[in-house]
Protein backbone atom coordinates (compact mmCIF):
# COMPACT_ATOMS: atom_id res chain seq x y z
CA UNK A 1 0.00 0.00 0.00
CA UNK A 2 2.76 2.40 0.90
CA UNK A 3 4.50 1.62 -2.39
CA UNK A 4 1.34 2.55 -4.35
CA UNK A 5 1.03 5.79 -2.44
CA UNK A 6 4.61 6.70 -3.23
CA UNK A 7 4.06 5.96 -6.93
CA UNK A 8 1.08 8.26 -7.16
CA UNK A 9 2.21 10.92 -4.72
CA UNK A 10 3.99 12.87 -7.48
CA UNK A 11 0.98 12.82 -9.81
CA UNK A 12 -1.16 15.44 -8.05
CA UNK A 13 1.54 18.15 -7.87
CA UNK A 14 2.30 17.55 -11.55
CA UNK A 15 -1.37 17.91 -12.51
CA UNK A 16 -1.57 21.07 -10.44
CA UNK A 17 1.41 22.54 -12.30
CA UNK A 18 -0.10 21.62 -15.67
CA UNK A 19 -3.41 23.26 -14.73
CA UNK A 20 -1.65 26.40 -13.51
CA UNK A 21 0.40 26.60 -16.71
CA UNK A 22 -2.70 26.02 -18.84
CA UNK A 23 -4.59 28.74 -16.99
CA UNK A 24 -1.68 31.14 -17.35
CA UNK A 25 -1.50 30.47 -21.10
CA UNK A 26 -5.20 31.15 -21.43
CA UNK A 27 -4.86 34.35 -19.41
CA UNK A 28 -2.07 35.51 -21.68
CA UNK A 29 -4.16 34.85 -24.79
CA UNK A 30 -7.27 36.62 -23.48
CA UNK A 31 -7.95 39.97 -25.12
CA UNK A 32 -7.26 42.87 -22.77
CA UNK A 33 -8.79 46.33 -22.93
CA UNK A 34 -5.44 47.80 -23.94
CA UNK A 35 -4.98 45.26 -26.73
CA UNK A 36 -8.51 45.86 -28.00
CA UNK A 37 -7.99 49.64 -28.00
CA UNK A 38 -4.68 49.32 -29.87
CA UNK A 39 -6.18 46.94 -32.43
CA UNK A 40 -9.14 49.24 -33.11
CA UNK A 41 -6.91 52.31 -33.52
CA UNK A 42 -4.80 50.37 -36.04
CA UNK A 43 -7.54 48.46 -37.85
CA UNK A 44 -7.20 48.13 -41.61
CA UNK A 45 -7.38 51.51 -43.33
CA UNK A 46 -7.27 53.52 -40.07
CA UNK A 47 -4.60 55.10 -37.91
CA UNK A 48 -6.28 56.71 -34.91
CA UNK A 49 -5.00 58.08 -31.62
CA UNK A 50 -5.33 55.91 -28.50
CA UNK A 51 -7.54 58.46 -26.76
CA UNK A 52 -9.97 58.20 -29.68
CA UNK A 53 -11.14 54.74 -28.57
CA UNK A 54 -13.01 53.81 -25.39
CA UNK A 55 -13.48 50.06 -25.01
CA UNK A 56 -16.73 49.24 -23.21
CA UNK A 57 -17.05 45.44 -23.21
CA UNK A 58 -15.02 42.41 -24.30
CA UNK A 59 -16.28 38.85 -24.73
CA UNK A 60 -14.23 35.85 -25.83
CA UNK A 61 -15.75 33.75 -28.61
CA UNK A 62 -12.92 31.20 -28.72
CA UNK A 63 -9.34 30.81 -27.50
CA UNK A 64 -8.11 33.08 -30.32
CA UNK A 65 -11.14 35.24 -31.12
CA UNK A 66 -13.18 37.85 -29.30
CA UNK A 67 -15.73 40.60 -29.78
CA UNK A 68 -15.46 44.06 -28.35
CA UNK A 69 -17.81 47.01 -28.09
CA UNK A 70 -16.25 50.45 -28.13
CA UNK A 71 -16.88 54.14 -28.68
CA UNK A 72 -14.70 55.67 -31.37
CA UNK A 73 -14.12 59.41 -31.68
CA UNK A 74 -14.66 59.91 -35.40
CA UNK A 75 -14.39 63.02 -37.54
CA UNK A 76 -16.64 63.44 -40.56
CA UNK A 77 -16.75 66.08 -43.24
CA UNK A 78 -20.23 67.24 -44.22
CA UNK A 79 -21.07 68.98 -47.49
CA UNK A 80 -24.08 70.91 -48.71
CA UNK A 81 -25.39 70.39 -52.25
CA UNK A 82 -26.84 73.03 -54.56
CA UNK A 83 -30.30 72.41 -53.14
CA UNK A 84 -29.06 73.19 -49.64
CA UNK A 85 -29.27 69.63 -48.32
CA UNK A 86 -26.48 68.35 -46.09
CA UNK A 87 -24.81 64.96 -46.53
CA UNK A 88 -21.89 63.07 -45.03
CA UNK A 89 -19.08 63.38 -47.57
CA UNK A 90 -15.88 62.05 -45.96
CA UNK A 91 -14.52 60.28 -42.90
CA UNK A 92 -11.09 60.97 -41.40
CA UNK A 93 -9.00 57.80 -41.17
CA UNK A 94 -5.80 59.32 -39.81
CA UNK A 95 -3.77 62.50 -39.52
CA UNK A 96 -4.62 64.58 -42.62
CA UNK A 97 -6.15 61.47 -44.24
CA UNK A 98 -9.73 61.40 -45.45
CA UNK A 99 -11.76 58.78 -47.31
CA UNK A 100 -14.75 59.53 -49.52
CA UNK A 101 -18.00 58.01 -48.28
CA UNK A 102 -19.07 57.53 -51.90
CA UNK A 103 -15.83 55.68 -52.68
CA UNK A 104 -16.35 53.35 -49.71
CA UNK A 105 -19.93 52.74 -50.85
CA UNK A 106 -18.68 51.91 -54.36
CA UNK A 107 -16.20 49.44 -52.85
CA UNK A 108 -19.03 47.81 -50.90
CA UNK A 109 -21.16 47.70 -54.06
CA UNK A 110 -23.89 49.63 -52.30
CA UNK A 111 -25.26 53.16 -52.17
CA UNK A 112 -24.98 55.79 -49.49
CA UNK A 113 -28.03 55.63 -47.26
CA UNK A 114 -29.38 59.00 -46.23
CA UNK A 115 -32.45 59.86 -44.24
CA UNK A 116 -34.89 62.74 -44.31
CA UNK A 117 -32.94 65.10 -42.07
CA UNK A 118 -34.24 68.31 -43.57
CA UNK A 119 -36.77 69.30 -40.90
CA UNK A 120 -36.26 72.81 -39.53
CA UNK A 121 -34.44 73.07 -36.22
CA UNK A 122 -35.96 75.01 -33.33
CA UNK A 123 -34.47 78.49 -32.81
CA UNK A 124 -31.13 78.42 -31.00
CA UNK A 125 -31.30 79.72 -27.45
CA UNK A 126 -28.40 81.47 -25.77
CA UNK A 127 -25.98 80.84 -28.64
CA UNK A 128 -25.56 81.44 -32.33
CA UNK A 129 -27.23 78.94 -34.61
CA UNK A 130 -24.86 76.60 -36.46
CA UNK A 131 -25.49 74.80 -39.72
CA UNK A 132 -25.64 71.87 -39.83
CA UNK A 133 -27.11 71.77 -36.34
CA UNK A 134 -26.14 69.09 -33.84
CA UNK A 135 -29.58 67.55 -34.31
CA UNK A 136 -29.23 67.40 -38.09
CA UNK A 137 -25.67 66.03 -37.89
CA UNK A 138 -26.76 63.27 -35.52
CA UNK A 139 -29.67 62.39 -37.80
CA UNK A 140 -27.45 62.19 -40.91
CA UNK A 141 -24.85 60.04 -39.16
CA UNK A 142 -27.57 57.79 -37.79
CA UNK A 143 -28.92 57.21 -41.29
CA UNK A 144 -25.44 56.50 -42.62
CA UNK A 145 -24.45 54.11 -39.82
CA UNK A 146 -27.77 52.32 -39.38
CA UNK A 147 -28.48 53.80 -35.94
CA UNK A 148 -32.01 54.65 -34.85
CA UNK A 149 -31.93 58.24 -33.59
CA UNK A 150 -32.14 59.34 -30.80
CA UNK A 151 -29.52 56.92 -29.50
CA UNK A 152 -26.35 57.00 -27.43
CA UNK A 153 -24.71 55.06 -30.26
CA UNK A 154 -24.01 58.42 -31.94
CA UNK A 155 -23.08 61.39 -29.76
CA UNK A 156 -22.06 64.66 -31.37
CA UNK A 157 -19.11 66.32 -29.65
CA UNK A 158 -18.84 69.39 -31.85
CA UNK A 159 -19.84 70.86 -35.20
CA UNK A 160 -17.42 73.24 -36.91
CA UNK A 161 -18.69 75.05 -40.02
CA UNK A 162 -15.80 75.65 -42.42
CA UNK A 163 -15.12 79.02 -44.05
CA UNK A 164 -16.99 79.23 -47.32
CA UNK A 165 -14.57 79.42 -50.28
CA UNK A 166 -15.51 81.57 -53.24
CA UNK A 167 -18.07 79.89 -55.54
CA UNK A 168 -18.22 76.78 -53.37
CA UNK A 169 -20.83 74.92 -51.36
CA UNK A 170 -20.96 75.08 -47.56
CA UNK A 171 -19.13 72.39 -45.59
CA UNK A 172 -18.40 71.50 -41.98
CA UNK A 173 -16.50 69.03 -39.85
CA UNK A 174 -18.42 67.01 -37.28
CA UNK A 175 -16.74 65.25 -34.38
CA UNK A 176 -18.80 62.37 -33.02
CA UNK A 177 -18.43 59.44 -30.66
CA UNK A 178 -19.75 56.39 -32.51
CA UNK A 179 -20.46 53.02 -30.94
CA UNK A 180 -18.95 50.15 -32.94
CA UNK A 181 -18.77 46.40 -32.49
CA UNK A 182 -15.55 44.71 -33.53
CA UNK A 183 -14.56 41.11 -34.10
CA UNK A 184 -10.91 40.44 -33.35
CA UNK A 185 -8.59 37.55 -34.11
CA UNK A 186 -5.32 36.67 -32.39
CA UNK A 187 -2.77 35.38 -34.91
CA UNK A 188 1.01 35.55 -35.31
CA UNK A 189 0.91 39.34 -35.62
CA UNK A 190 -1.16 39.72 -32.45
CA UNK A 191 -4.74 40.88 -32.01
CA UNK A 192 -6.30 42.55 -35.05
CA UNK A 193 -9.79 43.65 -36.04
CA UNK A 194 -11.25 41.47 -38.79
CA UNK A 195 -14.84 42.73 -38.90
CA UNK A 196 -16.72 45.86 -37.88
CA UNK A 197 -20.38 46.71 -37.36
CA UNK A 198 -22.35 49.87 -36.56
CA UNK A 199 -26.02 50.12 -35.63
CA UNK A 200 -28.17 47.56 -37.42
CA UNK A 201 -25.76 47.25 -40.35
CA UNK A 202 -24.29 43.88 -41.28
CA UNK A 203 -20.76 42.93 -40.25
CA UNK A 204 -18.15 44.24 -42.72
CA UNK A 205 -14.92 42.30 -43.29
CA UNK A 206 -12.16 44.89 -43.23
CA UNK A 207 -9.42 43.26 -45.30
CA UNK A 208 -11.63 42.62 -48.38
CA UNK A 209 -13.06 46.12 -47.98
CA UNK A 210 -9.57 47.65 -47.99
CA UNK A 211 -8.71 45.66 -51.14
CA UNK A 212 -11.92 46.85 -52.80
CA UNK A 213 -11.26 50.48 -51.79
CA UNK A 214 -7.76 50.29 -53.26
CA UNK A 215 -9.19 48.86 -56.50
CA UNK A 216 -11.54 51.84 -56.73
CA UNK A 217 -8.63 54.20 -56.06
CA UNK A 218 -6.56 52.51 -58.77
CA UNK A 219 -9.36 53.25 -61.25
CA UNK A 220 -9.32 56.89 -60.17
CA UNK A 221 -5.52 57.10 -60.43
CA UNK A 222 -5.51 55.63 -63.94
CA UNK A 223 -8.21 58.06 -65.03
CA UNK A 224 -6.33 61.05 -63.58
CA UNK A 225 -3.02 59.97 -65.14
CA UNK A 226 -4.77 59.54 -68.48
CA UNK A 227 -6.20 63.07 -68.14
CA UNK A 228 -2.75 64.53 -67.42
CA UNK A 229 -1.25 62.53 -70.29
CA UNK A 230 -3.89 63.87 -72.67
CA UNK A 231 -3.03 67.41 -71.59
CA UNK A 232 0.68 66.70 -72.14
CA UNK A 233 -0.03 65.46 -75.66
CA UNK A 234 -1.93 68.64 -76.44
CA UNK A 235 0.95 70.68 -75.00
CA UNK A 236 3.41 68.82 -77.26
CA UNK A 237 1.14 69.32 -80.27
CA UNK A 238 1.19 73.08 -79.72
CA UNK A 239 4.83 73.45 -78.60
CA UNK A 240 6.57 70.58 -80.34
CA UNK A 241 7.92 69.01 -77.14
CA UNK A 242 6.85 67.71 -73.74
CA UNK A 243 7.45 69.63 -70.51
CA UNK A 244 11.05 69.14 -69.44
CA UNK A 245 11.03 68.63 -65.68
CA UNK A 246 11.31 66.06 -62.91
CA UNK A 247 8.60 67.79 -60.88
CA UNK A 248 4.92 66.96 -61.22
CA UNK A 249 4.02 70.31 -59.66
CA UNK A 250 5.96 72.15 -62.39
CA UNK A 251 4.26 70.06 -65.08
CA UNK A 252 0.79 70.82 -63.69
CA UNK A 253 1.61 74.53 -63.46
CA UNK A 254 2.52 74.50 -67.18
CA UNK A 255 -0.66 72.62 -68.11
CA UNK A 256 -3.18 74.49 -65.97
CA UNK A 257 -5.57 75.94 -66.91
CA UNK A 258 -5.15 75.97 -70.71
CA UNK A 259 -4.54 72.26 -71.16
CA UNK A 260 -5.83 70.93 -67.87
CA UNK A 261 -8.87 72.53 -66.29
CA UNK A 262 -8.61 70.38 -63.16
CA UNK A 263 -5.55 70.82 -60.94
CA UNK A 264 -4.36 67.31 -60.06
CA UNK A 265 -1.45 67.08 -57.64
CA UNK A 266 -1.93 64.05 -55.36
CA UNK A 267 -3.15 60.52 -56.02
CA UNK A 268 -6.08 58.85 -54.22
CA UNK A 269 -3.68 57.70 -51.46
CA UNK A 270 -2.80 61.35 -50.79
CA UNK A 271 0.72 61.04 -52.24
CA UNK A 272 2.07 63.37 -54.96
CA UNK A 273 2.02 62.00 -58.47
CA UNK A 274 5.48 61.68 -60.01
CA UNK A 275 6.40 63.21 -63.36
CA UNK A 276 9.62 62.64 -65.30
CA UNK A 277 9.76 64.36 -68.66
CA UNK A 278 12.13 65.43 -71.40
CA UNK A 279 11.40 66.86 -74.83
CA UNK A 280 10.56 63.49 -76.43
CA UNK A 281 9.28 61.33 -73.60
CA UNK A 282 7.44 61.45 -70.30
CA UNK A 283 6.50 59.07 -67.51
CA UNK A 284 3.70 59.60 -65.02
CA UNK A 285 3.53 57.50 -61.88
CA UNK A 286 1.42 56.85 -58.81
CA UNK A 287 3.19 54.90 -56.07
CA UNK A 288 -0.04 53.01 -55.45
CA UNK A 289 -1.44 51.67 -52.17
CA UNK A 290 1.93 51.09 -50.48
CA UNK A 291 3.16 54.64 -51.18
CA UNK A 292 6.54 53.32 -52.39
CA UNK A 293 7.84 53.83 -55.90
CA UNK A 294 9.19 51.01 -58.06
CA UNK A 295 7.07 48.34 -56.39
CA UNK A 296 4.55 46.01 -58.10
CA UNK A 297 1.52 48.13 -57.18
CA UNK A 298 2.80 51.25 -58.98
CA UNK A 299 0.54 52.74 -61.65
CA UNK A 300 2.50 53.96 -64.68
CA UNK A 301 1.64 55.97 -67.77
CA UNK A 302 4.47 56.45 -70.23
CA UNK A 303 4.40 58.02 -73.68
CA UNK A 304 6.64 59.01 -76.56
CA UNK A 305 5.56 60.69 -79.80
CA UNK A 306 5.11 58.33 -82.75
Amino acid sequence: MNSGKHKTAWLFPLLACVLVAFSAANARSALTTKQARTAITRMAGFKLKNNSVRVKTISATSSSAAEASAEVRTVFKFGQDKQGSWRVAEIRTGQDRWESIDLIADALKTHVVTGACTAADPPAKGRLAIDPSTKRARCLLGSLLGVEIPSDAVRIQEVNPLPLPLASQASATVVAWVKVDARLLNDQSGWRVTELRTGNRDWVKLEPLLVAVNEEKQKIARAELALIAKALEQFRKDRGYYIVSDSQAVAIDHLSPRYLAQVIRVDPWHQPYNYQGDRDHFTLRSAGPDGKENTPDDILFSQSPN
